[in-house]
C-alpha cells in the first residue's frame, strides 16, 4: 500500500512560523510534525510513501531524504505552487501507479486513526473513495436551541458535534484519476471533496464513510500549534506516540519523545 502525504501548502494560518519553515516541518516535542505522521503510518507496517511538496520543498527533502533512516521508501511529487488535494493526487499519479488503491493523508494532522480497519472497510465496500470520519469534534463556539418565540431553551457551550467529520484521510481507487483529469489539473487548482466528490455522487458512484471514535489534532492554526507545544511531555506522549502503542504491539526503537 502506498501513501500520498499532502505537504505542499504554504500554511498561511501558522504565520509567522511558516515564513521560515513549511508547516509539515514545524517542531513538536523533538520531531517535525511530518515525522510523527509517518511514524504513525509506519506502526501499521506501511513503508512506501509519496510526499507532495511545493512550498520550501527542499527543507522536507533534506530532512527525510529517501526514507532509509526509517527503513522506508520516500519519493517526492513536486509542484511550483500547491495544486489542491485532487491536483496533488494528479501530479503524483505516475508515482502512485501499480496499486489498485492508495491512501491520501494530510501533512498537518495528528490522528489516532486505525489504518488496518480503514483499509479493511475500503476493501469490503470496493468503492472509488472512502473518507475517514471521526465522531470526536468539539465545537469552538456555543450552540443555542431557540423556540418559536426566539427564547433560548438550551445552551451548549463548546459541545461535541453530533455528526462525524472528515479528518482529511482518504483511501482512493486508481479510477479517481480519470475524474480529476476532467478538471484540467495541470492548469487549475482542483479540490477532492469540493470538486471531485460531487461529480462521483452525481454519477451514482458510492463514496463510503469510515466512521470511528478516534482522536485527532489539526495543527493548521497558530493557537492549536502553540497549545500542543506547551503541554507537558507526558500528555504530549499520549497524543504524539500514544497511537503507536497498542496491545501486543512493540514500538520501534527511537520513537520516544526527545
Amino acid at each position: 500500500m502506498k501513501v500520498l502525504i499532502l505537504a505542499a501548502g504554504k500554511g498561511t494560518r501558522l504565520r509567522p512560523i511558516t515564513d521560515y519553515i513549511p508547516k509539515p516541518m514545524v517542531p513538536l516535542h523533538g520531531k517535525p510534525l511530518l515525522e510523527w505522521i509517518i511514524l504513525h503510518l509506519l506502526s501499521y507496517g506501511i513503508r512506501d510513501y509519496v510526499i507532495a511538496v511545493s512550498y520550501m520543498a527542499e527543507q522536507i527533502e533534506n530532512y527525510f531524504g529517501d526514507g532509509s533512516k526509517w527503513n522506508i521508501k520516500i519519493t517526492y511529487s513536486y509542484g511550483k505552487t500547491p495544486g489542491g488535494k485532487a491536483g496533488e493526487i494528479w501530479r503524483a499519479r505516475n508515482l502512485l501507479a501499480g496499486k489498485e488503491n492508495f491512501i491520501v493523508a494530510p501533512g498537518d494532522t495528528i490522528c489516532h486513526l486505525q489504518y488496518h480497519d480503514l483499509l479493511a472497510f475500503h476493501k469490503k465496500n470496493a468503492g472509488v473513495a472512502t473518507v475517514a470520519l471521526s465522531t470526536q469534534y468539539r465545537l469552538e463556539v456555543g450552540l443555542a436551541q431557540v423556540d418559536a418565540s426566539h427564547r433560548i431553551t438550551n445552551f451548549l457551550e463548546k459541545t461535541n458535534l453530533d455528526r462525524p467529520v472528515s479528518t482529511g484521510t482518504y483511501v482512493l481507487h486508481h479510477s479517481i484519476f480519470s475524474y480529476i483529469e476532467e478538471f484540467n489539473p495541470d492548469s487549475n487548482e482542483v479540490d477532492l471533496p469540493g470538486d471531485i466528490f460531487p461529480v462521483l455522487l452525481s454519477e451514482g458512484l458510492p463514496i463510503y464513510g469510515f466512521i470511528a471514535d478516534y482522536a485527532w489534532w489539526d495543527i493548521g492554526k497558530i493557537n492549536d500549534y502553540e497549545a500542543l507545544v506547551r503541554i507537558p511531555a507526558e500528555q504530549a506522549a499520549h497524543i504524539l506516540q500514544g497511537n503507536l502503542i497498542r496491545p501486543n504491539h512493540v514500538v520501534p526503537s527511537g520513537l520516544a519523545l526527545q
